[in-house]
This record gives C-alpha cells, structure tokens and sequence, in this order.
C-alpha cells in the first residue's frame, strides 16, 4: 500500500490545508522540517510517497496529520496492522465509528 495514495484518496478532492509529519514506525526521527503547509504540500507529499505493508507485524509508516476544510486524517494502528482514517475536523451530524471513518 502506498500511504500518499491512501491518504489521497480519503481526501476525495479536498485540497489539503496542512500535513504533520511524525516518527517512522516509532523508529525514526521525524523528517525535517516536519510540519508543511501552503507551497510545502506537495514535499509533505514527496515524502509519504513510500509503500508499506498494512497488514500486521512491524510498524513501517510515518505518524501524520492531515488537514483540510472538513477532515484531519492520521494514521491508526491496531496489533501492527496500519491503516490511515480520518474524523471530522469540526462538530457535525455524524455516527461515529470505531477507528475513525
């Protein structure tokens, strides 16, 4: 799996406002600088355009936060298995579910 491709298709052409980047697999320091916003997207982008194994065992992807209008996405990760998942950014109707939606 690739987290930019996962990450853009939760987007579902929604521009994105901001992107946080943290440890890689708990192993890594966060790039530098970590945080992008504005012209800075599309490196924020260059950087999570890496494949990853989503099923169980080690963690390989980067911790990240990304906003936009209506969304803040983050990675989740239940007994090594990853997954990217977002929550509204701001009070709205909806049924929550487990694990973001």
């Amino acid at each position: 799996m690739n987290a930019k491709d996962e990450i853009l298709e939760i987007l579902n052409g929604e521009e994105i406002l901001a992107i946080s980047i943290g440890a890689k697999g708990h192993i890594d320091d966060p790039p530098s600088p970590f945080f992008f916003d504005g012209n800075n997207i599309k490196t924020a982008l260059e950087i999570l355009d890496y494949e990853f194994n989503e099923g169980h065992g080690a963690e390989e992807g980067y911790d990240v936060y990304v906003w936009t209008e209506h969304k803040v996405i983050f990675k989740h990760v239940y007994e090594g298995a990853e997954e990217y998942v977002w929550v509204p950014r701001n009070p709205i109707r909806i049924i929550p579910l487990p694990l973001g939606c």
